[in-house]
């Protein structure tokens, strides 16, 4: 009796501490960065640097940017143990060009790593691997809705995480591939056109402040540019993301997160040097960005007839809320999507339609997987609550996203637009002209399902406004 007790206590002491463990491993950030920005002395002292950064995709692929990005989502969102496994080097990562989104096993009749080859290293074909059992189906994970699976050849390791390859592989083939004509994506373009047309300005206004910027997944260039200012002789530095809505995942534990990391970098290296960081206020608590919405809203509400049923979807990207209930998001949206949210309604009642329907939703994890209780409303329902109540139009307006990007032309259409009978996800994007609005419509029985766009062309000038006023509001608090 006394060795059984003995062995239970054991047990019991084992599983306290690997609970006291995974409790430790997985506790938040400190520092608190969205603490950080609501309590922070915003008055600017000294030579003044503006440094802008947010996720921006570049125009062509490139291995390291899903390398990186792979890296952040599975150390702010999967809790460790599991990151570490998930994030284990089992071997070269394959798809089959002609099936990257296949979900179920199938046989490939040609297999490619992530950067481009169909042979392993000693020329073998990857392909006859596959014959000879040496490749094996990996299925889609359990926790990603409408994730596919791909192959892995374990005869060898890839030298970085097996999932890495996966999704670099997905980008190279479809999402800068088969998913566009050009091959491109504008989101590069038209987001530095937006910073730099706006900094462009604030150096008219101040002469004396330097001004960079980079994508927050290009941690090289973010530190040498960063470290150039200080270098000049920077003594404060102002961050800001040209984004709507801050968020712990994309800002306070990303993007500046890594800025006060590679700032303090640089004051060990320079001993008794003070450096002042403010991070600026989102653009979404500036009017203008609203405007470009409503701008683009109203022209679409102007080609409808009279007496038509209309529902809008006041969409944004979306996170599992009751997995991150800390999100800063959630404190900050209210500022810009409920006022937006209230304006849609003031501008849609301004027309003689018959039904009319405003509803907030989102793109992302209101799903089977993350939200089975349906709490939150995805894009994909919406649409079809509205389908389902014979509405002639159902609009999704895409109020966080100003550049078109992979979620938006592919990954986030490929959810917003699951069962319709109309949608190919095999089918090429056709956008030759990033100054124009891209949209698409797609009809499910009577009715018409419209992606409106993201602010550019002539509706771009309410964003770098918005960008401009987010910068000046700190700056003009200084005597720069």
């Amino acid at each position: 009796m006394a060795i059984l007790i003995t062995i239970v206590v054991v047990l019991l002491v084992i599983i306290g501490g690997f609970y006291g463990l995974f409790k430790y491993k997985n506790r938040l950030q400190t520092p608190d960065y969205f603490e950080y920005y609501k309590t922070q002395d915003t008055k600017p002292e000294g030579k003044v640097g503006v440094f802008a950064t947010a996720l921006i995709m570049p125009t062509d692929h490139n291995h390291a940017f899903f390398h990186n990005i792979i890296h952040k989502v599975f150390k702010a969102v999967v809790p460790w143990p599991f990151n570490i496994l998930a994030m284990k080097d089992q071997g070269v990562a394959l798809l089959d060009p002609a099936h990257c989104h296949a979900r179920e096993e199938f046989t490939p009749t040609r297999l490619e790593d992530a950067f481009g080859n169909d042979r392993n290293l000693n020329g073998t074909p990857y392909i006859q691997l596959h014959k000879e059992g040496k490749v094996k189906w990996v299925p889609p994970s359990s926790r990603i809705y409408l994730d596919n699976g791909y192959f892995i050849y374990g005869g060898r390791p890839c030298g970085e995480p097996s999932i890495c390859g996966k999704v670099a592989n997905k980008s190279r083939l479809y999402y800068y591939g088969s998913g566009i004509k050009q091959r491109k994506l504008p989101h590069w373009e038209e987001s530095f056109k937006i910073i730099n047309t706006a900094f462009d300005r604030l150096r008219e206004k101040y002469p004396k402040v330097e001004f960079q910027s980079e994508t927050n997944m290009f941690f090289y260039e973010m530190k040498q540019k960063l470290h150039g200012m200080l270098d000049a002789g920077c003594e404060t530095i102002i961050l800001i993301a040209p984004m709507a809505i801050y968020s712990h995942f994309e800002e306070f534990n990303s993007g500046f997160r890594h800025c006060f990391e590679y700032i303090e970098e640089w004051k060990e290296k320079h001993p008794g040097k003070k450096v002042k960081v403010i991070i600026g206020p989102q653009m979404g608590n500036f009017q203008p960005l609203r405007q470009a919405f409503l701008d683009m809203l109203k022209d679409r509400l102007d080609t409808i007839p009279e007496g038509k049923d209309v529902t809008i979807g006041v969409t944004v990207h979306g996170m599992p809320w009751d997995a991150f209930k800390w999100e800063g998001w959630l404190q900050l949206a209210p500022a810009y999507r409920d006022k937006l949210f209230d304006e849609v309604k003031e501008l849609v009642a301004q027309y003689k339609f018959g039904r009319t329907n405003v509803v907030h939703c989102q793109d992302e994890f209101a799903d089977p997987i993350w939200d089975k209780e349906e709490k939150f409303l995805s894009t994909n329902r919406a649409y079809w609550n509205a389908i389902k109540d014979n509405y002639d139009y159902a609009i999704g307006l895409p109020i966080e996203f100003f550049a078109e990007n992979s979620d938006t032309l592919m990954h986030h259409a490929m959810k917003c637009f699951e069962n319709f009978d109309k949608y190919d996800i095999d089918e090429p994007i056709d956008y030759p002209d990033w100054s124009v609005t891209y949209s698409r419509e797609l009809v499910q029985g009577k009715t018409h399902v419209i992606y409106n766009g993201v602010p550019v062309g002539k509706y771009q000038k309410h964003v770098i406004e918005s960008f401009y006023q987010a910068c000046d509001s700190v700056l003009a608090q200084g005597k720069a």
